[in-house]
């Protein structure tokens, strides 16, 4: 996206081996202060446990409408260990996803549901990709580039 120069935040959540909630809403909130700019214009793609942290953004009324990705998000049953306050601060609809965009693979091993059961029907669209994996580099995925085309135009590509 930056060789279109389209402006990009990548923000490096703090111990990713060991999150912590509140370390990562407050980066997640300076990372949104920073953007500026009026929130229907954002686009925002989250990965695994960031779509679990954009949920708790919006349900505390830091962020809200943007045109969002949820990448490869995490059935509530996975959120065991460490990041079990990540699950149970969120109650029982889990992911905000109203309007959000989800796609997965058909099986992950972060995801004992189905993905187009994570959300109760919720997601503007849900794309099930086949195969297993977690769509990400140790999975054996590279580039997406149906993200890209999602990010320019606003639709999946068919």
């Amino acid at each position: 996206m930056r060789q279109r120069r389209i402006p990009v935040q990548y923000p490096q959540l703090p111990r990713p081996d060991r999150p912590s909630l509140e370390e990562w809403i407050a980066l997640g909130r300076a990372e949104l202060e920073m953007l500026g700019g009026e929130e229907s214009d954002r686009v925002v793609i989250t990965h695994s446990l960031g779509g679990v942290l954009w949920s708790h953004l919006v349900r505390r009324g830091y962020t809200s409408g943007e045109r969002v990705l949820m990448v490869a998000p995490p059935s509530r049953d996975r959120l065991d260990g460490v990041i079990a306050p990540f699950a149970a601060a969120l109650g029982p609809d889990f992911l905000e996803t109203t309007g959000v965009t989800l796609v997965g693979r058909e099986r992950d091993r972060y995801r004992n549901t189905p993905l187009n059961w994570l959300d109760g029907g919720r997601a503007k669209e849900v794309h099930v990709l086949p195969g297993d994996g977690h769509i990400n580099v140790a999975d054996g995925h590279g580039p997406f580039p149906p993200a890209l085309d999602w990010v320019l135009t606003g639709e999946w590509p068919a």
